[in-house]
């Protein structure tokens, strides 16, 4: 990519993009960059309504499932009418007809698909991956095309021209090289004055079909691309003001972090933290580009700066937690001990590519907190091999990360502690991540959160 151009690439959820005020904020911030790319969600609760859609189609509702269908193609309308009413341009009447089209063309096609679960009965991942798509397809379409009533060169780039996956939807792989090679189109594009709006979360697969980077993926849209164009930031800009202590939604007393490594933010992420998907921070990362976590309603906040090492060093850093999670506690028979035991364990977890929250073990058992999963019963019946199996749901974990190694001890006692002896399922302590988790019952998992957090961040 041409180093004489500072890139910006600029991502905007679903909170952003909730309607014709808010895309007004999004144009403005936008307009604030001399080379931005931009990165946009669907609309807020359109993506869910979309998943919605597709479960009750494949489930024989298609009357249902086309009224959400219709509410999707008005609401959309509606914000571009809005907008267009609000921000009068020469050329509101064209831009409204290419709205509309576009509109109607993406809604034909969800149409289609819906039609065609219903007639089969069932939704393949492929199929699942086009239909949550769409809503990215109109969002970054229509922001675009609203960019230039407000006087912006915006320029809608579809995100199948660029991100490149293999063919495992739903959660499908991007292909680097290949992202790397189709991104350099979007410096010409900014070279020539126009600035790309893309429609984060989906990609191309393999195939040619549509796949998706797993749900909310669009914060992993934006890193790739800013990864492949070499990029001075990426800005996620969302309702906070960064990445908090802890999930302030929750948490009254959660407070902003200035800072953060790359690795803590990721760990963040992976086990709770809201503010970004747990694959972000991968492509940036390897190119050591600094991302920041941005408030779009505040936006002359600094928020948070995750870069490839933090100079705090607090006791604690943060603090994320998760409700739906199951415990499996797998004891060998005995004519499987030590080694073997604990080996087929773990080749159980590989062959189901089930990431674990906690784990305790001993060379007769072992333990495991994991997320809720809808094949929880055909891992049960690989353990069942091996041991016998004691399952235990409705549980939540808590996760304190970034933990200061050398006050381990007194942390784990702090914790203790703030929860008057309440039942703890499960405590685990990773020295190498520095992370301290505790898994117990989900109905007392906000409350003993907010316990934790006054004792160890407000002390």
């Amino acid at each position: 990519m041409n180093s004489s151009i500072e890139i910006h690439v600029l991502k905007f959820g679903g909170t952003s993009m909730n309607d014709h005020q808010t895309w007004k904020k999004v144009l403005e911030i936008i307009s604030e960059y001399e080379y931005p790319i931009v990165v946009v969600s669907a609309t807020a609760r359109t993506t869910r309504q979309l998943v919605q859609a597709g479960k009750l189609a494949s489930s024989g509702d298609l009357e249902d499932a086309l009224k959400i269908s219709n509410e999707i193609s008005v609401r959309h309308k509606a914000i571009v009418h809005s907008f267009l009413e609000e921000n009068p341009s020469d050329r509101k009447d064209l831009i409204w007809e290419s709205c509309i089209k576009k509109v109607d063309e993406k809604v034909h096609k969800l149409n289609k698909l819906l039609s065609y679960a219903a007639k089969e009965g069932a939704l393949s991942p492929q199929m699942n991956d086009a239909i949550m798509s769409i809503g990215e397809q109109i969002s970054s379409y229509l922001l675009a095309q609203c960019g230039l009533a407000a006087g912006l060169l915006t320029q809608h780039v579809d995100a199948r021209k660029l991100i490149m996956t293999d063919n495992r939807y739903g959660n499908a792989n991007p292909n680097l090289m290949l992202i790397n090679q189709k991104c350099g189109s979007l410096e010409t594009m900014m070279e020539d004055g126009f600035t790309p709006v893309i429609g984060g979360f989906y990609g191309e697969s393999a195939e040619g079909n549509i796949s998706t980077l797993g749900f909310e993926g669009s914060d992993y849209t934006a890193s790739l691309i800013g990864a492949a164009v070499h990029a001075k930031t990426i800005e996620i800009w969302t309702d906070v003001s960064g990445v908090y202590t802890s999930d302030p939604r929750y948490i009254p007393d959660a407070r902003p972090l200035e800072e953060l490594s790359y690795f803590d933010a990721t760990e963040m992420a992976y086990f709770g933290a809201k503010v970004l998907h747990p694959s972000t921070l991968k492509p940036a990362q390897e190119r050591n580009i600094p991302v920041s976590v941005k408030n779009m309603f505040k936006p002359e906040e600094p928020g948070t700066r995750i870069i490839r090492d933090s100079k705090g060093d607090p006791e604690v850093l943060a603090m994320a937690f998760k409700p739906g999670i199951t415990i499996l506690t797998i004891s060998a028979y005995e004519t499987l001990m030590g080694y073997d035991f604990l080996t087929r364990v773990f080749e159980v977890l590989k062959k189901y590519r089930l990431p674990v929250d906690a784990v305790n073990t001993t060379e007769a058992s072992v333990t495991i907190a994991l997320s809720n999963s809808e094949i929880l019963d055909r891992i049960s019946n690989d353990f069942i091999e091996i041991g016998t199996v004691q399952i235990i749901s409705d549980k939540g974990l808590i996760s304190l990360i970034g933990c200061r190694i050398s006050e381990a001890a007194e942390i784990s006692k702090k914790v203790l502690n703030s929860l008057n002896g309440q039942s703890i399922d499960l405590i685990s302590f990773s020295k190498e991540k520095r992370i301290l988790n505790l898994v117990l019952d989900e109905d007392k998992l906000v409350e003993s959160a907010q316990k934790i957090h006054e004792k160890i961040f407000n002390t």
